[in-house]
């Protein structure tokens, strides 16, 4: 009879300094809080998206974005349209649907996935890329507003 071997182990995961990371994530948070200003914050709203996909790699959490960014390129060329056919209500309307449907992915997104790491201020990176997903969509909304004004009155 033959005498049975351990199994082998398993690899270590890599390490994650976790000190680091509930900072970043607190940083992405204010990031985010800074990026939901219209405009002014069009630079902090893309480092919290930054960091979020950083985090996400270096925690093993997939960061599920495509479904976001395909649907705010559709929603922003639906009111681009519209607002070229002047109809500036339904533009507004778009903008605040879309504002919706990424609050509504992301809480999708935060309550299926399972941290395969301990954070504590795992929520923080999700309010981060929320204030910052929707500091763009409004700089967006006021952008092709403006250029609906320019358009209108020419």
């Amino acid at each position: 009879m033959k005498p049975v071997l351990p199994s082998p182990a398993m690899p270590a995961p890599a390490s994650v300094d976790r000190v680091r990371m509930i900072r970043r994530s607190i940083r992405c948070f204010a990031f985010g809080l800074a990026g939901a200003v219209p405009l002014f914050g069009l630079g902090t709203a893309f480092l919290a998206l930054r960091l979020q996909r950083e985090l996400a790699r270096e925690t093993g959490v997939p960061a599920r974005a495509a479904l976001m960014d395909g649907s705010a390129v559709v929603a922003f060329a639906l009111m681009l349209m519209s607002l070229l056919y002047d109809q500036a209500g339904f533009a507004l309307a778009l903008g605040f649907l879309l504002c919706a449907v990424q609050g509504y992915l992301l809480l999708r997104q935060y309550r299926r996935t399972e941290p395969a790491d301990w954070n504590p201020a795992r929520h923080l990176v999700y309010w981060g890329a929320a204030l910052a997903r929707t500091g763009l969509i409004l700089s967006a909304t006021i952008i092709l507003a403006g250029v609906w004004a320019a358009i209108r009155d020419n």
